[in-house]
């Protein structure tokens, strides 16, 4: 039985940072208000829209799944290696089927409508 590394802390820091790089300024705020209900500090919000936290492990999670959404392998296998040093081999996985099923599809991205795409229904809250 495999340890879950992407707690809901983790998960919203990765998504913060992946909106943040897609300028998805509708998903970030949605998404600013529920890190701030599980208690993330203003500074930690700004940390993972820049890209980065203040836990290591966070960052290393963050910046792995920054460089799977650029397509950037030598960053995605640095942070891939890191990972591993920390004990946690299986999280890569887990990040890239993450980050996929964060994933813009093309037709909502092209007409500019993306945070529904993106983040799925569930994720959207009904206004």
């Amino acid at each position: 039985m495999s340890k879950n590394f992407i707690t809901p802390l983790v998960r919203i820091q990765i998504e913060l940072a992946l909106a943040s790089s897609r300028s998805d300024f509708d998903a970030l705020r949605s998404l600013e208000l529920e890190a701030k209900q599980m208690a993330l500090s203003g500074a930690e919000i700004d940390a993972a829209k820049r890209g980065g936290s203040f836990d290591l492990f966070v960052e290393i999670a963050v910046k792995f799944a920054l460089a799977i959404e650029a397509g950037d392998g030598a960053a995605g296998a640095l942070a891939s290696r890191q990972l591993k040093a920390f004990g946690a081999p299986d999280i890569a996985s887990e990040l890239r089927a993450l980050v996929k099923k964060l994933k813009p599809s093309t037709a909502r991205s092209k007409a500019g409508r993306s945070a529904a795409c993106r983040y799925g229904p569930d994720r959207l809250r009904s206004e």
